[in-house]
């Protein structure tokens, strides 16, 4: 599956894409929930948010300028 349409169904609500998005950047959504070299467990819940927000605004953001070069 391209990218674009792993994005498109995890903005769409798809948990499985939305999984797999998180798979892929987990190793970075971990290392930025660490605090002086420990896991931060709130961190890390408000590392998800922002990634489920910027999956969402990322893909309409994408969308849209995909459409005004068409």
């Amino acid at each position: 599956m391209l990218f674009k349409e792993l994005l498109k169904e995890a903005a769409d609500g798809d948990e499985q894409a939305l999984g797999t998005l998180y798979r892929i950047y987990q190793p970075l959504i971990t290392k930025m929930s660490m605090l002086n070299d420990e896991f931060d467990e709130d961190l890390h819940q408000e590392q998800m948010i922002c990634f489920w927000r910027c999956v969402k605004k990322f893909y309409k953001d994408f969308s849209d300028s995909c459409h005004e070069t068409e």
